[in-house]
């Protein structure tokens, strides 16, 4: 379980009263991933991998998108790998348990999560593993070669407006100043939830299962997402460094009707890692950093299990940091 952490509350404005400053990853979006530990056995994991398509994105009419659009209303192609330990690895960790229990870890932008892990964190996971679990990574990812697919992954971790009427929530719409598409969260959760845990499920045995998600920027969004409209969706929640500052703050009105329609709902288990400044390149705290630890004492000053870190690292570094922590400790 993750411990409750209460926060010292900060004397700033509200968050919905602020301006909202990007915290932009500058991923190096031709860089490949290294696949190799994948196959590589001594890491006491074996992984496959399987396929998925969603169609193209379409306009509240139906209609498909204009041709200046062709290149980001596309359909998405994903990869997706499932690493669980070999067979000797899961004799020696249930061996005295009559029902084990998977623990399962599901990382979006799992192409970039491939390419930081290696051999040895590998096998650190398993020596920690305590009896009686089996840890199981999913990795979410695109059919590409490198680490990011930032067209895909943007409509896909970006949620629908909530000023969007009914019959425009779930369908997409252009994002400001970017020329992306927006707004595909409710669908990448259905894919989630329809198709890749299915297919997850039927790899394994019937076991008990705690089930994770991750995700980092526009993927810690979906985490969020997640969390204030889905959350039977998963056991618990690592939000890295979620893009507070899109849309102007739209997650945080999230926020807002979450706590309006959910006062007394369960909460689930939820972590939060924060980076210390607003750019790769500004390693200053400033009004971002203020604005995170606002949300971070209010969203743990309402959630029975909650956890906020703060990194004195840039957003693009607390990729790594959060990622490496949640593998090392779910």
């Amino acid at each position: 379980m993750i411990p409750r952490l209460a926060l010292t509350m900060l004397t700033v404005t509200g968050i919905l009263g602020t301006n909202m400053l990007p915290s932009f990853a500058q991923p190096n979006l031709t860089q490949p991933v290294d696949f190799s530990v994948i196959h590589q056995k001594a890491s006491g994991f074996e992984v496959i991998q399987k396929t998925f398509d969603q169609d193209a994105p379409i306009q509240t009419d139906g209609s498909a998108f204009p041709t200046d659009l062709a290149n980001v209303a596309k359909p998405r192609h994903y990869q997706v790998w499932l690493a669980m330990p070999n067979p000797q690895e899961i004799q020696r960790l249930t061996q005295h348990s009559t029902k084990p229990t998977y623990r399962i870890l599901y990382l979006l932008d799992g192409n970039a999560a491939i390419d930081d892990i290696d051999q040895t964190r590998l096998q650190a996971k398993l020596k920690a593993t305590p009896a009686g679990q089996i840890p199981i990574l999913v990795f979410i990812g695109y059919q590409t070669p490198y680490r990011f697919e930032v067209t895909s992954r943007a409509y896909d971790f970006t949620p629908p407006l909530l000023s969007a009427t009914n019959d425009q929530i779930a369908n997409a719409f252009v994002e400001e100043g970017r020329g992306r598409l927006n707004g595909g969260s409710e669908n990448f959760y259905q894919l989630i939830e329809s198709d890749i845990k299915p297919w997850v499920a039927s790899q394994l045995q019937d076991h008990p299962k705690v089930e994770t998600l991750w995700g980092h920027s526009y993927g810690g969004l979906f985490v969020l997402y997640n969390l204030f409209l889905h959350p039977q969706s998963f056991d618990h929640f690592v939000s890295a460094d979620p893009s507070l500052w899109w849309q102007n703050g739209e997650m945080l009105k999230y926020w807002r009707q979450h706590q309006t329609l959910s006062k007394f709902a369960i909460t689930k288990p939820l972590r939060l890692d924060f980076s210390q400044s607003a750019t790769q390149e500004d390693k200053t705290p400033d009004a971002d950093s203020r604005q995170k630890r606002q949300f971070a004492n209010e969203i743990c000053n309402y959630y029975q299990d909650c956890q906020a870190n703060f990194y004195q690292q840039s957003h693009g570094e607390v990729f790594t940091s959060s990622l490496l922590k949640t593998i090392a400790q779910f």
